[in-house]
C-alpha cells in the first residue's frame, strides 16, 4: 500500500483527516495536522527536539536506534531541508568569527568586520551569533577576556597591567573593576586564592620535548556544559561520519582535543571544546564542520594514563608542578589533547591521552 509522509514528523500518512490543512482548511498533503495546522506549524521547535519527541512514538526499535534513524531522515524532509542548509551555512559562519576572535581577543570587536566575515548583515549576525552561541557578542568577548586573565593569573606571574594590555582593556583598573563584578573577586586576591597548596615535587612529570610539524585539522565545534557526555559523544559520532563519508579516514589520522576554557575559571559552566581529526588533503569548511591549522613548532609532551576524570589534576601537576621548576616558559600557540587509544575498546585504566603544552627555552 502505497502511502505519504509528513514532511516534518516523517511519520505516515493513510487517511484524509491526517493530512494538515492551509489557512483556508484545504488539505496540504506534505504535512500532517498535528505537524501544521491553518497555514502554519503548530509549534516551533527545532530538528533535534521534533526528533526527541518523535522517537518517544517508536516503540517498535529502541529509543537510541530511534534517534539514530531519524537524525539520518529528518534532514532529507521538507520543512528541515532547506533549515538544515541555512543551519549550515551560519554555523560555517560562526566558526569563522570564533576563529577570528580567539586570534583577536585583545582587540575591540568591530560589529561591521565580524559581519563581513560571517556574510551576514550586522542585524542579521547579531540575532544568528546569540542563536548559536547562547550569548550576544559582547557577553562572549567579555566572558573570554576575563576567563583569559584568571588563567593567566593561575599559571603565570604577569602583572595586572600586562594582562589589561593583552585582554584589551585600556586600563588596569577597568580591568579590575570587570574581574571583580565577574568574579566576585579583585583580581590579586583570586590570584592568592588559585596558588594550590599541594605539594607537586612527589609526583615529578618528565615530559617528551619535541618539534612537531603543522597539522591540518576538520571539527565540529561543541559549546555545553561540563559533564554533558552525550553532547560531546554526539559531536565525535557527527565528525567520524563526516570523515567516512568524505573518504578521510586512513591509519595516520590524528584524534586531537582542544579546550579554550577552564572549569575552574568559567563562570557560565559551559565548555568550548573542538573534537579534531587530522586530515591530509583540503577540505572546503560545511556547517558545523571547521577547518583550522595548528601551527608547528616546540611542544612538551605528557602522557596521561587512566580516565580522563584524571586530566584536570593532572593538569595542575604540569603548571604548578613541572612548569615552574622547569627551564621552560609558555609560548603563544595551542594546547591540545591527543587520543591515542579508543575509551570503547581499552579498560578505562589503560586509556592513554598525550597533552601538548607549547613551550619555549627561558632566556
Amino acid at each position: 500500500m502505497e502511502y505519504t509522509i509528513c514532511q516534518s514528523c516523517g511519520m505516515p500518512l493513510h487517511q484524509l483527516n491526517e493530512f494538515g490543512t492551509d489557512k483556508k482548511g484545504v488539505r496540504v498533503e506534505d504535512y500532517c495536522q498535528y505537524c501544521f495546522k491553518n497555514g502554519q506549524f503548530t509549534s516551533d521547535s527545532t530538528m533535534d527536539e521534533m526528533i526527541e519527541l518523535c522517537a518517544k512514538y517508536m516503540t517498535d526499535i529502541t529509543p537510541n536506534e530511534a534517534i539514530d534513524h531519524l537524525r539520518k531522515k529528518l534532514p532529507t524532509l521538507k520543512r528541515w531541508a532547506q533549515k538544515e542548509n541555512t543551519q549550515k551555512e551560519y554555523h560555517k559562519s560562526i566558526n569563522k568569527v570564533l576563529d577570528y576572535i580567539n586570534e583577536h581577543l585583545n582587540e575591540k570587536p568591530d560589529l561591521t568586520t565580524l559581519s563581513q566575515i560571517a556574510n551576514v548583515s550586522p542585524f542579521h549576525f547579531h540575532r544568528i551569533f546569540k542563536a548559536i552561541i547562547g550569548e550576544n557578542l559582547g557577553e562572549y568577548v567579555q566572558r573570554l577576556r576575563l576567563e583569559y586573565v584568571a588563567g593567566k593569573l593561575k599559571t603565570t606571574e604577569l602583572s595586572l597591567n600586562t594582562l589589561a594590555e593583552k585582554a584589551g582593556y585600556n586600563t588596569e583598573q577597568a580591568l579590575s573593576k570587570a574581574f571583580k563584578k565577574h568574579f566576585g573577586t579583585p583580581p590579586s586576591i583570586y590570584k592568592q586564592a588559585s596558588v594550590d597548596k599541594r605539594d607537586y615535587s612527589k609526583h615529578q612529570l618528565s615530559p617528551q620535548i619535541c618539534e612537531i610539524e603543522q597539522k591540518s585539522l576538520i571539527y565540529i565545534r561543541v559549546i555545553a556544559p561540563y559533564g554533558t557526555q552525550d553532547v560531546y559523544k554526539r559531536a565525535w559520532e557527527e565528525l567520524h561520519q563526516f570523515a567516512a563519508d568524505h573518504n578521510l579516514l586512513q591509519e595516520s589520522n590524528e584524534w586531537l582535543g582542544i579546550s579554550f576554557d577552564d572549569p575552574n575559571t568559567t563562570q557560565t559552566n559551559k565548555c568550548r571544546f573542538y573534537a579534531c581529526l587530522t586530515i591530509d588533503k583540503t577540505i572546503v569548511p560545511t556547517g558545523k564542520i571547521g577547518c583550522k591549522n595548528i601551527k608547528g613548532g616546540q611542544y612538551a609532551v605528557f602522557t596521561h594514563k587512566g580516565s580522563y576524570n584524571g586530566l584536570h589534576d593532572f593538569y595542575k601537576n604540569i603548571w604548578f608542578g613541572w612548569l615552574p621548576t622547569s627551564n621552560y616558559r609558555l609560548r603563544k600557540a595551542t594546547f591540545f589533547e591527543k587520543y591515542v587509544t579508543d575509551p570503547n575498546k581499552v579498560k578505562e585504566e589503560d586509556i592513554i591521552t598525550e597533552i601538548y603544552i607549547p613551550v619555549l627555552l627561558s632566556k
